[in-house]
């Protein structure tokens, strides 16, 4: 069935990763996720009722430690939100309901809230009053809070069984959001918000899962069940395609396999130049499952580990044990090739959980200018001593390099480097353990020469760097146009930056977008970039374009 009978939809993207899938839609309001749609034997159902009551409980906990962070800030507005949230909660038309749910249809507890949540929220809106008709997204946010309990508590999370691929549609998705899904196998995502260099998209092409961001309207234009082309290559989306729209796609995807099967054969070959300049290419990665990927295309080391992860994933803060584990299995995983892990970056962007490490109740009026990466580090010692602690011990296994971000000042480093000394000191050991800045700051570039001095390598962060120096949010869809890596300020901060690096001896890395970007391996080269860190599936092309590449030397 082509969808023949039914209007064909078209639109694009503002942003996209990379691949084709067709497949079958399913809408999600912001934040809201697919549910496991469960049976239950009669002999369940008391559990089953336990369970909602115990996340119930576990969402009026999440919320008095929300309203005590938020109860000395200026604003009263966030506070009424979520008294409002209180409120809902202790609704009988929700709970008492969805108890009912569970008892009569013996269905499990995600799915019966599911339901009355979408028997409450279709009042609201059939309501004339727009103001009112608005506080439907108070109830759904509300009730996700449970949900997101429910769900945490669930072993397995559990796709409706189809032979089809799943693509789902949202207002927008965190980065989380794209980490979760896709480990459930969910085929694509489309977000309507969003903008060129949204981190969701960037996570998306590291991981390989196709994404829309910035689709406007498309919620408005589909129905759940609706056939689907998402086309991350094109940045566009058609819903219910015609023959021709079909023929056409499955020419595009058997050509892009072919495409694919002649970069495979870069997967086995050394980063070189056409006249053999080593150029070796290395991987961004987040979170352990990447390693398998990272095997199969050749990926000469990790140029950019990012930790944040472990603490996003986690309802408390890991402990120095849990961390060690993790960075062990990264460690060895990548069988003695180089690893390079980049210290926390977390900051007010990240509310809650910059709350849950920080214990600071505001994050400042612009978290991009506040208190993260280092910043936070350093007005935390206890945070970098349990990050620093778990790597010099993981360290034992293989050298490590430890990459510390939005560095703008020579003290910040040396303060992270005496922090390493003592941590070395406390465990007895004597493991060699190397610390860099990353660049991705203006000021650290105009400093770069000085940084030098107390620095045993540099990575050159390009999404920051840009971001700062044009000050342009990268994920703003307005200014988007004027984010413009081509901009010749971009080019000058990276020349000072290796140039530095090159008078002192030291390496220097490229670990952002355009590590990726073919329009920029030539001038890497040109410069002596030691190495280039990127998403997965940007390896085996840029490596292909390095081999036609000749290395011209600009100094």
């Amino acid at each position: 069935m082509t969808g023949q009978q039914l209007e064909t939809f078209q639109g694009n993207a503002i942003a996209s990763s990379n691949g084709i899938v067709i497949g079958r839609l399913q809408k999600l309001t912001s934040g809201r996720y697919p549910v496991p749609e469960r049976k239950l034997k009669h002999a369940d159902i008391a559990f089953e009722l336990q369970r909602l009551d115990q996340a119930l409980e576990e969402a009026f906990k999440e919320l008095d430690e929300e309203q005590a962070h938020l109860s000395n800030i200026k604003s009263q507005e966030p506070l009424m939100l979520l008294n409002a949230h209180s409120l809902m909660l202790r609704d009988p038309e929700l709970i008492d309901k969805s108890r009912q749910l569970i008892e009569e249809q013996q269905i499990n507890a995600e799915w019966a809230l599911r339901q009355q949540l979408d028997v409450i929220e279709s009042v609201f809106d059939e309501i004339e009053d727009p103001y009112l008709r608005e506080k439907k997204a108070d109830v759904e946010q509300a009730g996700v809070r449970i949900l997101r309990h429910l769900m945490g508590q669930t072993l397995e999370f559990e796709i409706p069984e189809t032979n089809e691929p799943q693509i789902l549609i949202g207002t927008e998705f965190s980065p989380q959001d794209i980490v979760m899904l896709w480990r459930l196998g969910i085929a694509g995502v489309i977000a309507e918000q969003g903008g060129m260099n949204a981190h969701s998209i960037i996570v998306a092409r590291g991981i390989g899962m196709p994404a829309l961001i910035g689709s406007e309207d498309i919620l408005n234009k589909s129905n759940d069940g609706d056939t689907i082309i998402l086309d991350a290559e094109l940045g566009k989306w058609i819903i219910n395609p015609s023959d021709v729209d079909y023929d056409h796609y499955h020419h595009f995807i058997a050509a892009l396999e072919i495409i694919h099967d002649d970069l495979a054969i870069y997967a086995d070959k050394p980063s070189l130049s056409s006249d053999h300049h080593i150029l070796p290419i290395m991987a961004n990665l987040e979170f352990e499952e990447e390693l398998i990927q990272a095997h199969q295309v050749g990926a000469e080391g990790i140029g950019l580990f990012r930790t944040e992860f472990s603490f996003l994933q986690s309802k408390y803060t890991p402990s120095e044990a849990e961390l060690y584990q993790h960075y062990s299995h990264i460690i060895r995983g990548m069988k003695n090739r180089p690893v390079t892990f980049r210290l926390l970056d977390i900051g007010g962007d990240k509310a809650s959980l910059f709350q849950r490490l920080s214990g600071y109740k505001y994050g400042g009026e612009n978290p991009a200018m506040g208190l993260r990466g280092v910043r936070l580090l350093l007005q935390i010692p206890a945070l970098l001593k349990l990050q620093l602690t778990a790597l010099i011990k993981a360290a034992d296994e293989s050298p490590i390099n430890i990459l510390v971000p939005m560095v703008s000042m020579v003290e910040e480093i040396q303060q992270v480097r005496d922090m390493v000394h003592t941590c070395k000191q406390e465990l007895g050991v004597a493991t060699d353990i190397t610390v860099g800045v990353m660049i991705e700051i203006p000021a650290a570039a105009m400093i770069a020469q000085e940084l030098a001095e107390v620095s045993d390598f540099f990575s050159i962060g390009t999404n920051d760097l840009i971001q700062y120096t044009l000050a342009v949010d990268r994920g703003d869809e307005d200014v988007g146009k004027i984010y413009k890596p081509t901009h010749p300020a971009i080019y000058q901060f990276i020349r000072l930056s290796v140039e530095a690096a090159k008078r002192k001896g030291i390496p220097v890395s490229v670990c952002g977008e355009l590590a990726a970007d073919p329009e920029w391996t030539q001038d890497f080269l040109n410069m002596g970039i030691d190495s280039l860190s990127m998403g997965l599936n940007s390896i085996l092309m840029i490596r292909k374009h390095l081999s036609f590449l000749e290395y011209r030397p600009t100094h």
